[in-house]
């Protein structure tokens, strides 16, 4: 695959660091499948769509975050990224954007992280699906404290018990306190259950 014109990398809309992180050829790729696919700076604002995505919500590049996601899902999407930002290989979520024309547009989310030569969290990268319309959040759901929403929210990514301990800065054995008290709130018999009724209720 040859590469494009210097001018094509700087219609993509981003900024030199971004570039690098990924390549030029990935992002032709990214232009021509239907799947879409945005990039985020550190800052949490839209720098490149594809096309795919562009047909689906619009043309958000140079936008931040807040000011194109629905105000309920703004502390989700920015979860996510922190998740990152403390050493998470990915992230998944829902969330909705609002397009310039008033639309709403509920869609899944997988992103990871892109990092510098130093390492340094500098984006984030993500291939998002359409959702159709959610399962209503039920009355009475669970109501969930800070570090109980945190658990379930690393649950869903996929983190094991290790892997949570060092992003919560906790002991394995606190760890396991908290997702046994997370299972007593929602009902749930395991991990994969409570993950399963979370996202019913709309706890994530």
């Amino acid at each position: 695959m040859t590469h494009a014109p210097d001018r094509r990398r700087e219609s993509a809309g981003l900024d030199a660091d971004l570039i690098t992180a990924l390549s030029t050829d990935v992002l032709q790729a990214l232009e021509i499948i239907q799947v879409p696919a945005f990039a985020l700076d550190d800052d949490r604002r839209v720098r490149w769509q594809n096309a795919a995505a562009i047909a689906l919500v619009g043309d958000l590049r140079g936008k931040l975050d807040r000011t194109i996601g629905a105000p309920e899902d703004l502390g989700r999407v920015r979860d996510a990224f922190a998740r990152e930002q403390m050493g998470a290989r990915h992230a998944d979520y829902e969330a909705t954007v609002i397009r310039g024309d008033g639309r709403r547009v509920r869609l899944a989310v997988s992103s990871v992280p892109l990092r510098g030569a130093d390492g340094r969290l500098i984006g984030s990268f993500a291939l998002a699906r359409a959702l159709e319309d959610r399962e209503p959040v039920p009355d009475g759901s669970p109501h969930l404290t800070a570090r109980q929403r945190q658990t379930l929210t690393l649950l869903a990514a996929g983190c094991s018990t290790s892997q949570m301990a060092e992003l919560m800065g906790l002991s394995e054995e606190t760890v396991r306190n908290h997702v046994k008290r997370l299972l007593r709130r929602v009902d749930a018999r395991s991990r994969v259950e409570a993950v399963a009724k979370g996202r019913r209720a709309g706890l994530l």
